[in-house]
């Protein structure tokens, strides 16, 4: 699900090839860091000591956006052009 946005942007055509490169490996590696983020901060990682209902909503938020965020910077990048 993460995939496919960036490999549509790779296989846009009218635009020089460094370009959908770079637009691909935006799309494709902004939600591994806001995963990364859930796996890197102890708090998002289920091992908070206080506020654990605040946390684990942070968390999903989190993980809904690392799952959406794709197909909105596919909109944004190539709606542009």
């Amino acid at each position: 699900m993460i995939a496919v946005p960036a490999l549509l942007a790779l296989a846009r055509t009218g635009e020089p090839t460094g370009r959908r490169v770079g637009r691909a490996l935006i799309i494709f590696l902004t939600p591994a860091f806001a995963l990364g983020l859930i796996h890197g901060v102890p708090e998002l990682d289920g091992r908070a000591l206080q506020n654990p209902i605040a946390w684990t909503t942070f968390r999903l938020v989190l993980t809904g956006l690392a799952l959406i965020l794709p197909w909105c910077l596919y909109v944004w990048l190539t709606g542009r052009s």
